[in-house]
């Protein structure tokens, strides 16, 4: 009986309406929310505008079908008495022929809804700690973007970098000075295999998606000045101002924390080359 139903062509152009415009609001209200970047790069931020106006417009468009298939049942009600019955049955053909070649099933309409329904379950975050078990805190992946990211570096005074300009930097080969001062904000990562740092402050580098989301990190440790008690829990946001000790070989320079304290997580947690 519910299958019948949802075959009926006014059934079906009220259901493919509602998903249309049920996605372009879904959409919309992650973009007002702020929270569309926690899974695609700002530089799609149009796309996700477009696609928004695209399925409103679309979505509105099925009323209009509603419409003319009222009128045709209405018309095909008050004239079915004058009309053959062979006239009928192969009108009555014809449509279902169409209908079944665009017939949205159950399964269709629950498949198409599932991206609505998790993202009205499940609160949109941003990657974290949790993220990192499954990547590296590495550099190498970011080769692609070296051209631009070092241009901005070169152009920015040292207390302006982030922990991108400063990691692709010393990837090129770059060794801070004694007069640079650096003043970044990330969240912490305890790696037990940093010896010579109590912790990693890290970044996500977003160049598309949250799927291909690389994780940069400096490593950091507590000046004179900071006591034991200025130690951070795992995940938590900081901001870090200091110096870089000196370095050899491949690895990064350690981060001298001279200033250190707890900050709310940034409107826009990733970074983007």
């Amino acid at each position: 009986m519910t299958g019948r139903l949802l075959r009926l062509p006014r059934v079906q152009a009220a259901f493919k309406g509602l998903l249309l415009l049920g996605m372009g609001v879904f959409l919309f209200t992650r973009i007002t929310s702020g929270t569309l970047n926690y899974y695609i790069s700002q530089r799609f931020d149009w796309l996700t505008v477009a696609a928004v106006v695209g399925l409103m417009v679309v979505g509105v468009s099925y009323r209009y079908l509603l419409q003319e298939s009222g009128q045709e049942s209405a018309g095909a009600d008050g004239a079915g008495g004058d009309r053959p019955h062979d006239y009928n049955q192969s009108h009555h053909h014809r449509h279902l022929g169409r209908d079944h070649s665009h017939t949205l099933g159950w399964t269709g309409f629950l498949l198409i809804s599932l991206p609505i329904l998790l993202g009205l379950l499940v609160p949109p975050k941003p990657l974290g700690v949790a993220a990192l078990q499954n990547r590296e805190i590495s550099a190498g992946g970011l080769d692609s973007v070296l051209p631009a990211a070092a241009r901005s570096t070169q152009v920015r005074e040292s207390s302006e970098r982030t922990i991108l300009d400063w990691v692709l930097a010393f990837h090129q080969g770059e060794r801070p000075a004694e007069t640079d001062t650096a003043d970044v904000v990330g969240f912490v990562y305890l790696d037990s295999a940093t010896e010579k740092a109590q912790f990693t402050l890290t970044r996500f580098v977003v160049g598309c998606c949250a799927a291909d989301a690389m994780a940069v990190g400096l490593p950091v440790s507590l000046g004179a000045g900071l006591s034991s008690e200025d130690a951070v829990e795992e995940g938590q946001w900081v901001r870090v101002v200091g110096r870089f000790g000196a370095s050899t070989g491949i690895e990064l320079p350690v981060l001298v924390a001279e200033q250190l304290e707890v900050v709310a997580e940034p409107n826009q947690p990733y970074l983007y080359p």
